[in-house]
């Protein structure tokens, strides 16, 4: 079986790169067309001459073509719906270009018979004003539209800033710390896992939205980006470490969440995926009895995406090798954090837990370090 998670080094979805250029030239020319249009009736109120008409029809046609080609050049790498709206509404403008010609077409013919001119004369009046109001349906569809994909360019644009900024936050957690890549998809798949039974068995169903969710798997893999401000000789030690090494290793909460209010004050607005992630740094080691650090924070006070991933963090660190201890089987991991639920963790994530401990093993073994499976492979074929 294959699980299906969404890392912070995933795509936000969709990349859109408009060529603000092309838009701006779309925008003036709709802008020109509309005001020759309006030109063009003022000059037919007149009874400007028909080659004088039919160039300024020609012009307007022809400036109606570009932007269309235009916005073809800006749809040949992009399928967006916005894209073929655009299209289908410059299309109608040169239409009605097109249309317009031909009734000035039949007004000529009409004039230049005059034995017609009694019964078929169509009088110089302000009907042909009547024109203009398919181009201001029109003129204001493709404004808005234009408007639409400006707007969209910025989100999305806004959202790979953010995708830039969380795999550069992840690089560097991944930098300072041991774990490995499957340690992060791990812990995801886990703390989603845990999310999605908690809603099922009915609590914090107001909390636990698919976006709050999404945003918590996102933000999971930079719960201990603090190590980076803690010394190599503490943070890789073989050994047990010493009290006073231990004050130093417990400030990677505080340390992490300096290190992310910084980034969401660098990119000047508050982004969602970091504020779960600081919640979650400054939170993981905090005790449900209010025994735990840096703060000592009790019960429900623990932000809620804290408590989940503190066990699926503890479930990890567990079942994997570590430079310090081997890893312990499933059964153990398990009986071990329901023996400190309720005092180190929430009852009710604990509770999670354990109805989905099946497939915690499942997605334990399936994700394996590669080195730690290379090792069992050799062990049981030594045994063998």
């Amino acid at each position: 079986m294959k699980y299906r998670h969404t890392s912070a080094h995933q795509s936000v979805g969709f990349d859109l790169n408009i060529a603000t250029r092309s838009l701006d030239i779309v925008v003036a020319l709709s802008a020109v067309i509309f005001v020759l249009n309006f030109a063009f009736e003022v000059l037919e109120s007149y009874g400007a001459s028909f080659s004088h008409r039919a160039l300024m029809l020609g012009f307007i046609a022809t400036l109606g073509l570009w932007a269309l080609i235009e916005c073809l050049l800006l749809m040949k790498d992009q399928a967006k719906q916005v894209f073929k709206i655009l299209l289908a509404l410059l299309a109608m403008q040169v239409v009605l270009s097109m249309m317009r010609a031909g009734f000035l077409h039949v007004d000529v013919g009409l004039h230049a018979t005059p034995s017609a001119q009694p019964l078929m004369r169509i009088p110089h009046d302000k009907w042909h004003f009547l024109f203009l109001i398919p181009y201001v349906f029109v003129f204001l569809g493709i404004h808005k539209t234009v408007i639409g994909l400006f707007s969209l360019n910025e989100r999305i644009f806004a959202a790979n800033k953010e995708k830039q900024m969380l795999i550069a936050l992840n690089a560097m957690a991944m930098a300072r710390d041991n774990e490995t890549g499957n340690h992060i998809l791990r812990t995801q798949i886990y703390a989603r896992t845990l999310a999605q039974r908690l809603r099922e068995m009915g609590y914090h169903t107001d909390v636990l939205t698919d976006d709050f969710i999404d945003l918590m798997v996102k933000a999971a893999p930079l719960h201990d980006i603090g190590k980076v401000g803690i010394p190599d000789a503490i943070l890789h030690k073989k050994g047990a470490l010493t009290p006073d090494e231990w004050v130093i290793m417990k400030t990677h909460t505080t340390v992490g969440e300096s290190i992310l209010t910084a980034a969401v004050n660098k990119m000047g607005k508050s982004d969602d995926v970091l504020d779960k992630a600081i919640m979650i740094a400054g939170g993981h080691h905090e005790r449900w009895d209010g025994s735990g650090y840096p703060r000592g924070l009790k019960g429900e006070a623990i932000p809620l995406a804290a408590r989940i991933m503190t066990v699926a963090d503890i479930y990890d660190a567990l079942v994997s090798r570590r430079v310090y201890k081997a890893s312990w089987t499933h059964e153990e991991a398990v009986a071990e954090i329901g023996k400190i639920s309720g005092a180190q963790l929430d009852p009710h994530v604990v509770m999670a837990f354990e109805r989905e401990a099946a497939q915690f093993q499942r997605i334990a073994m399936e994700l394996a370090d590669a080195v730690l499976a290379r090792d069992e492979d050799h062990a049981a074929g030594g045994q063998a």
